[in-house]
Formats: C-alpha cells, sequence, structure tokens
C-alpha cells in the first residue's frame, strides 16, 4: 500500500536526523569556509565540529519530515486534478520536479530560523537558546528570516537533486545499461544529481550563510544583492561564491546516495 504523506514524514526526520549526525563536520567546515573563518585547529577538533549539532537535528526532523509530506501530498494533488485515471500511476517526470521544488519551499520557512540559530551559534559558541533570545531580543522575529529569500531558492534546487533528479536518472542509467546492478545505478545517479544540485545552489547557500552569520556585525550587506556588490568590490565573485564547495558537494552526494 502507499505510504501516508504522515508516514513519509516520518521516514524523512528519521532520515534526516542519522544523516546530519553523520555529516555533522562537513556542515560546520562549509559554513566556515563560506565565511573565510575555518582554521585547521578548528576543523580538526571535535568541539567545534559539533557544535550546534542539537540545532542542527532540531531541524533537520522537521525539515525533512514537510519535504517528504509536502512533495507526497504536491504528487496527490496532482493526480487528482488529473483524474480517477491518474491514480496508481508512476508521477511524470515534470510532476516529479513540480512536487520536489515545492518541498523545497515548504521546507525552506521551516529550516531558515534553525539554520541562523546554528550558523551564529558555530560562530560565537553559547547555548542554542541563548543565541534565539538574542535574536529575538535585538532584531525580532524578522531577524530570524535574514537571508530566507537565498534558503527558498537553495532547497527548491536541492529538494529537485535528490528527490527527482536522482530517481529519474537511475531509471535512465538502468534502462540504457540493465547489466549494472541496482546499487551501481544508485550511486552513479547519486553522484551526478548530487554535483548538479550542489553547483547550482551553492552561491544561493553561500549568501544565505554569509547574510546569517553577519548578523550580529556593525556593518553588514542590507541583502543578497548588497551582499553581491560587496563581494564584486572583494575580489573575483565567483570564486567567493564557491568557498566551501568541496565539503557541501561530499555531503550532498553521500546523503542522495
Amino acid at each position: 500500500a502507499d505510504l501516508t504523506p504522515l508516514e513519509h514524514g516520518v521516514i524523512g526526520a528519521l532520515v534526516g536526523s542519522i544523516e546530519q549526525a553523520i555529516m555533522r563536520p562537513s556542515v560546520y567546515w562549509k559554513a566556515q569556509l563560506q565565511q573565510q573563518r575555518l582554521t585547521l585547529a578548528t576543523a580538526l577538533n571535535p568541539r567545534y565540529a559539533y557544535r550546534g549539532l542539537p540545532v542542527s537535528i532540531a531541524s533537520i526532523a522537521p525539515v525533512t519530515a514537510v519535504q517528504f509530506a509536502s512533495a507526497n501530498a504536491c504528487l496527490g494533488a496532482m493526480r487528482r486534478a488529473k483524474g480517477d485515471g491518474a491514480r496508481g500511476c508512476e508521477p511524470t517526470d515534470v510532476e516529479r520536479f513540480a512536487s520536489s521544488a515545492f518541498a523545497g519551499l515548504a521546507s525552506a520557512a521551516v529550516q531558515s530560523p534553525f539554520q541562523l540559530v546554528e550558523v551564529n551559534q558555530q560562530n560565537n559558541g553559547g547555548a542554542m537558546s541563548t543565541c534565539a533570545r538574542k535574536v529575538l531580543d535585538t532584531y525580532g522575529i524578522r531577524g530570524m528570516y535574514r537571508g530566507s529569500s537565498m534558503t527558498f531558492v537553495r532547497e527548491g534546487i536541492f529538494c529537485s537533486s535528490y528527490m527527482a533528479m536522482a530517481p529519474i536518472l537511475k531509471s535512465r542509467i538502468l534502462a540504457q545499461r540493465p547489466e549494472l546492478s541496482d546499487n551501481s545505478a544508485t550511486m552513479a545517479a547519486a553522484v551526478i544529481s548530487g554535483t548538479i544540485g550542489a553547483t547550482l545552489s551553492h552561491p544561493a547557500d553561500t549568501l544565505k550563510t554569509r547574510l546569517q552569520g553577519s548578523l550580529f556585525d556593525d556593518v553588514k550587506a542590507s541583502g543578497p544583492r548588497d551582499l553581491l556588490r560587496k563581494l564584486r568590490e572583494n575580489g573575483r565573485v565567483t570564486r567567493l561564491l564557491f568557498q566551501g564547495f568541496a565539503p557541501r558537494v561530499f555531503r550532498i552526494v553521500s546523503c542522495t546516495y
């Protein structure tokens, strides 16, 4: 029997929490590289590499739950719109991408405040609750959503890559190379879709991280456009936008697989 949106959500929450706990150092390295703050001493120190893990797990569970549940609900709505004849049929490629992009947008609304707290806790230390209270006391609820437009862009692309592109590529690979094992096709699809998703979404992720991490700076960009202008003034904008790409593409390929 088909799983319900709730069951998809529970599975997503469990898988997301496990992935976050395993891949935590790569998340820290990525964020610190993007902000040009990483040092070898902190990179190899678990006290720093695992800083922010509780808030990360607390956020990733509802985020992945929202992604799986909303994608499933969106697919269900599209099937109902097409009529009874579409029920039980495999979704089309367009439907997969549409539902995955919708899942990314829905989850970004949940994820953005958590990641702002996570990034600032990584930078400054302290308890999760203390950091969240400081943001709310200083900037109110609006401060929690600094950089959220870039979160929406990133999550729409990322979810499309791992929820739509990966299974589509796997099917195409097996159709053209039937001698390959299911595991080999899954791995190939994960590497291709994960690399494409990471490449397309990384500039938005870098802008998001820099905007969130500069929340308490005396001088900071007002938004993505202002930040892009400042990056152009400081050097090669493409190089700066792709800082931290290696640990992020490693993580995305791994979690897609």
